[in-house]
């Protein structure tokens, strides 16, 4: 890439076209040696120029993903010096991608570019489109590069190397103090303001934040403001001053260099159909991408409805009860606040509020114990939180309150939330409760979430794996076991519950830890109800060991991965399609085996799956072989349910997105909206 970038650079009047150069297609085919056969013009002439040009820029010295890269390359350095730079070298190679989209991989020969230009000449000359359409193209570089100006003109150093946005790491060290100086002005403030602003996108409905937005079509974007960051940034800065004056004025400021810093990061999805057609050699950045999208713009959540539902819903079990825990002035403090606290301010009470709240039901000692275990000092919360990537830093998560003198702060009720789950578990290990424990509390809390909303069901039932499809699959198994089965009248509902959520490396954008992390959630349910889904189809029915018999009766078969928390953007449904397609024949090879190994198990369980007959019958032949794979949270059965009151609405909840997005990867924004499309 570097080669080509060399000789595009250093002389860019080379890549200058002259648009009068030919009189007509005749002209044009005199020129190049078109000899005419059927018809005669300029149509087939146009067809002749672009395969000479695609034959000609085709090579091996440069893939796919070097040739985007230098595109962007281009487009920046034009861009960002007000269309100065790289004028025609940047038209030139938006010219060939206008003309031919791309090629598998390209030629790296001085020699061939010329030529390439050359027939491209001929062929704009020829062409009834206006000569600037490709520009188009480019909106999103056109964008980003307003964000290099607007940093550059503050003094900070940006430069494009090989297609990248790199600030020098003392202008980044610069600005991340500027944002940090602004942040300590401002104190406590900070949080209210953030909280004041986020405000435009809480959804009254759905009671959560819409941060998502749609990507565009028409490439009229948008720089986005990194929620997140700043959310993150004002609980490290929890400090009480005298309020400052021009208070707004210092937040707009945190603002624009934040939003123009994580600008050029490039994590926003602009384009509606960027996102729309990945490979091996890209789907990995691109989950990275999404999850980094999730830190800094968006952030976690859980509607109080839902965190309600889910808390009591776990911790009353009397799997838990028996263990001698009584956590129900845990459960109440959650319900209380969730009641009482709003989602544009913080909620400033005191223990005795909460004793007179539920009617001195708690003795006031009590209160305090539980409020001291839930709650962070100032001083400790998300403690020197600025760099983005320094993930480790933020804790907020790990407790839902934050304690100032006799006053306790709930600071969202829809962001802060989780606390109360972390702390919970926390409690139970404390009495010895493991993991094992907390999957079965976990699968009962579903069970119950289906029995309240009228949905029949078959849970935790075993069958036996004869030795013949075990090698037909390639699989060790001689059992396995089914979480949840819902029959419906046309289709029968496979669902594998896994309590795998994002650790902090993978949010920290760590691709093979992200991977990783989806693998033992996504993929390794997946792989369980595909065998199943195989037993089904071979046998056409599943004996169980109990005696009871499962039997397809020609009905679809759907397969549903279930989170107990979202993995927020990667689960959107068209971005998991191609998650699967991309990786289902594929090894990760990061170098280290081991953790290789956690990923390649799942994925080689899938592909044996995808390669039998059957499922090659059913699928492979189909455009989305994974049509029937699904990605859910719990709090998005939650929503589904929330709707339901009989297996058959079960299925159409459930399937109102499944062919159906608006791009925002915000699956509870995508359901309203079908919803009240389809009302």
């Amino acid at each position: 890439m570097e080669s080509v970038l060399d000789f595009l650079e250093s002389d860019d009047i080379r890549w200058s076209m002259d648009f009068d150069r030919y009189d007509n297609f005749i002209h044009v085919a005199e020129v190049f040696g078109y000899e005419f056969e059927i018809q005669k013009n300029s149509r087939v002439v146009q067809e002749f120029l672009k395969e000479k040009i695609k034959s000609t820029l085709y090579g091996e010295g440069l893939s796919q993903i070097g040739f985007e890269k230098l595109e962007n390359h281009l487009a920046l350095k034009y861009f960002s010096s007000d269309e100065i730079e790289c004028k025609n070298a940047f038209t030139f190679v938006g010219r060939i991608r206008y003309v031919i989209n791309r090629l598998r991989s390209y030629s790296t020969s001085y020699e061939s570019w010329v030529l390439v230009r050359d027939y491209l000449e001929a062929y704009m000359c020829l062409s009834s489109y206006g000569h600037n359409s490709y520009s188009v193209l480019f909106n999103e570089n056109k964008l980003i590069s307003e964000s290099i100006k607007f940093l550059v003109e503050k003094g900070f150093k940006v430069s494009i190397e090989i297609g990248d946005i790199c600030i020098r790491k003392n202008d980044e060290k610069r600005l991340l103090s500027a944002i940090d100086y602004r942040f300590k002005k401002l104190g406590y403030y900070s949080m209210c303001l953030t909280l004041v602003c986020m405000s435009r996108h809480y959804n009254q409905s759905a009671k959560r934040y819409f941060f998502r937005p749609e990507p565009s079509m028409t490439g009229e974007y948008n720089t986005g403001i990194p929620w997140g960051y700043l959310f993150n940034v004002s609980l490290a800065n929890l400090h009480s001053i005298k309020k400052p004056k021009k208070c707004d004025k210092i937040f707009l400021e945190c603002l624009e260099l934040s939003k123009h810093y994580f600008c050029i990061k490039k994590l926003q999805t602009l384009n509606m159909f960027s996102d729309t057609n990945h490979r091996f050699d890209t789907i990995l950045p691109a989950i990275q991408k999404n999850i980094l999208y999730d830190q800094h713009f968006s952030l976690d959540q859980v509607s109080c409805d839902h965190i309600n539902q889910m808390i009591e819903g776990i911790f009353s079990s009397p799997s838990i009860t028996s263990l001698d825990l009584d956590l129900s002035i845990y459960i109440d403090l959650l319900k209380w606040v969730s009641d009482n606290a709003k989602h544009d301010q913080p909620l400033v009470f005191s223990a005795d509020d909460f004793c007179r709240g539920k009617n001195y039901k708690y003795c006031l000692k009590d209160i305090e114990e539980a409020l001291t275990f839930m709650s962070f000092k100032t001083n400790v919360i998300n403690s020197s939180y600025l760099k983005p990537d320094d993930i480790s830093r933020r804790n907020y998560f790990e407790k839902p309150f934050v304690s100032t003198q006799d006053k306790y702060l709930y600071l969202s009720p829809v962001l802060c939330n989780y606390g109360f789950y972390n702390c919970l578990i926390e409690l139970c290990k404390s009495k010895g409760v493991d993991g094992s424990l907390i999957g079965e509390v976990a699968e009962e809390l579903v069970g119950n979430l289906l029995d309240k909303n009228g949905v029949t069901y078959h849970a935790n039932k075993e069958y036996k794996v004869s030795k013949t499809i075990a090698n037909e699959l390639c699989i060790q198994s001689q059992k396995r076991e089914c979480d949840f089965i819902i029959e419906t009248s046309d289709v029968i509902i496979i669902v594998e519950l896994k309590r795998k959520t994002l650790t902090s490396d993978a949010r920290a954008g760590d691709a093979l830890r992200s991977t990783i992390d989806l693998s033992q959630s996504l993929l390794h349910a997946l792989a369980q109800t595909g065998c199943h889904e195989y037993v089904l189809r071979r046998n056409g029915k599943i004996e169980f060991e109990d005696g009871s018999i499962l039997e397809l009766s020609e009905r679809k078969v759907e397969r549903v991965a279930l989170s107990l928390f979202g993995f927020f953007g990667i689960q959107d449904g068209a971005f998991i399609y191609q998650v699967l397609g991309s990786l289902i024949n594929s090894k990760i090879d990061s170098g280290d085996a081991e953790e290789d190994g956690k990923v390649n198990k799942y994925l080689t369980e899938l592909h044996n799956q995808y390669k039998t007959e059957i499922f090659s019958r059913l699928y492979c032949r189909e455009i989305n072989p994974f049509i029937n794979c699904r990605f859910f949270s719990v709090p998005q059965l939650i929503e589904v349910l929330s709707h339901t009151a009989n297996n058959e609405q079960f299925l159409v909840e459930l399937n109102r997105t499944k062919h159906v997005s608006t791009g925002c990867k915000d699956w509870f924004k995508d359901y309203q909206y079908i919803r009240e499309l389809q009302a």
